[in-house]
Formats: structure tokens, C-alpha cells, sequence
């Protein structure tokens, strides 16, 4: 198979994490340099870039798509809007994908087990930041793999895997040098974003399943539970007990996904069983 539709996906992916990269240390930088200019010790200064991380990395996200949105306006004269794609992807999301979900959600909190902290409930502010936080963070991705698979797969489309791992350590890559890893939450994140994968199906446009998974899973557990890349369970109402190593966190995949994709031909044949 010719790798240049492959080649070509993962170069404007690769082309999209640079520039939040970029954007994340240049936005960083001018928020900081005004605090210098106030004479704010070194403190408030690295207080601020905490508690504004969210802000600072959903702002630079939204940049890059934009970013990219030009670029491609520019080199290609028939070009969707954003609207039109969203009507297109937009519909209910399958069953299956709430199963997993909640499947999920339940699984990590037995295993890990919860702890209620009260002096955290009221910062209110920035549990609705983390939620949204979050939303947007993964959920944008899926819209630049969208319009990465509208404009540039060809007939000749790459392989789901290959693109699949080669977005995943792109992303991985991209998260890390945008957000210090104190919690040591790589493992969860990758989690998520796996998951987010093949719940939006082969074409990676079933952007119904990576909205209910968001909703359900990604966004609660990490501004409620704690699961925040970025604030970790410092502001959370509840945190987990034990963080999940990458063994339960595989075996939660794997139920998943066998789950996700074999249903049908499980509940086939369990029907012909009976019968």
C-alpha cells in the first residue's frame, strides 16, 4: 500500500500538536512577563500558570484549529465549514457506547476506590473549568482527525491502526511537553484518548460515542474524582484512593473494546445458543 495518504495524516497531525506546543509556551510566556512587570514574586507567578493551565491549553487547541482551518482554506478552493461538518458527524450515540462508559466509570472507582475531601467542594470554579477542560482538550482532536479524514484520505486510505498509534504518540508526545506529568496520569491519559479512538469508529468520525464518553467518563473523573492531568485532585470534591496501574487499566480496555466490538455477534449467538 502507498504510505503517502499515512504519512500525509500524520504530518498535519503532527503540524497541529507544534503548534499548541508553541502556543502553549507563547501564552505562557506573556502571562508571566506581565507578572515580572509587576514585580510578583517567582510564587505568584508559577501559582498563576497552575491555576490558569486549563485556560492557557484550551486557548492554545482552539488556536491551532484555527490555524489549520486557514491553512487548509488557502490550498483548497471547495472546503466544508465547520457547521456543515458538525451536522454531518453529529447523531445519537450507539448503545454500546454508554455501556462502556458507565462499564468505565464503575470499573475505576471500585478498583480505586473513593475518599470524600469537604474543604474542596467549594471551589466550584474550577470544577466547571476541569469539566470543560476536558471536553475540549480531547474532544477538539477528534475534530482535526475529522478534517484530516475529509480532506486528505484518499481512496488508497491508510490503515485505522497505524493511524490510530501514530495519532495516539503524537498526542502523547504533544501532552507532555504541554502539561508536567506531577500526577503521573500518562498511563490514564492514554486511556482515555485509546478509548476515545475506537469508540469513533473506523473513519474516526463518529464524534456522537466521543461525546458521550467524554461526558460520562473523562470530564466527572477528573473534575470530580481527581483524574485531572493538569490539577490532579487538588481542587476535586473526591479523590481516589489508589491510582490504577497500566494492568487494570488494560484489562478495562480490552473488556471494552472486545465488548464495543463484538456485541452484536455475542448477543447473535448466544440467541442461537438458547434457541
Amino acid at each position: 500500500m502507498d504510505r503517502t495518504p499515512l504519512l500525509q495524516n500524520l504530518r498535519y497531525y503532527a503540524a497541529y500538536q507544534l503548534m499548541a506546543v508553541i502556543l502553549v509556551i507563547i501564552l505562557s510566556s506573556i502571562g508571566a512577563f506581565f507578572h515580572f512587570l509587576l514585580d510578583h514574586e517567582i510564587s505568584i507567578v508559577e501559582a498563576w500558570l497552575h491555576n490558569n493551565h486549563w485556560e492557557i491549553l484550551v486557548g492554545a487547541k482552539v488556536l491551532s484549529l484555527f490555524l489549520l482551518n486557514r491553512w487548509f482554506r488557502m490550498r483548497l478552493y471547495q472546503m466544508k465549514s465547520f457547521r456543515v461538518l458538525i451536522r454531518e458527524l453529529i447523531r445519537w450515540p450507539e448503545p454500546k457506547a454508554l455501556v462502556v462508559s458507565v462499564f468505565s466509570l464503575v470499573s475505576y472507582l471500585s478498583l480505586a476506590g473513593t475518599s470524600y475531601v469537604g474543604q474542596n467542594l467549594g471551589y466550584w470554579y474550577y470544577h466547571l473549568t476541569a469539566f470543560l477542560g476536558l471536553f475540549i482538550f480531547f474532544g477538539i482532536e477528534f475534530v482535526v482527525i475529522a478534517y484530516l479524514e475529509d480532506y486528505l484520505v484518499s481512496q488508497d486510505r491508510p490503515s485505522w491502526i497505524e493511524l490510530s498509534l501514530g495519532y495516539t504518540v503524537l498526542f502523547v508526545g504533544a501532552f507532555r511537553l504541554s502539561v508536567p506529568d506531577y500526577y503521573n496520569l500518562v498511563p490514564y491519559t492514554v486511556f482515555c484518548f485509546s478509548t476515545l479512538l475506537f469508540l469513533s469508529g473506523r473513519g474516526f468520525r463518529n464524534w456522537s460515542n466521543v461525546v458521550c464518553f467524554l461526558f460520562l467518563f473523562v470530564a466527572p473523573m477528573g473534575a470530580l474524582f481527581g483524574l485531572d492531568p493538569v490539577w490532579g485532585d487538588d481542587f476535586s470534591p473526591f479523590v481516589m484512593r489508589s491510582r490504577l496501574a497500566l494492568p487494570f487499566l488494560t484489562a478495562i480496555w480490552v473488556v471494552s473494546f472486545f465488548y464495543y466490538k463484538y456485541r452484536d455477534q455475542l448477543i447473535f449467538g448466544a440467541r442461537k445458543f438458547v434457541r
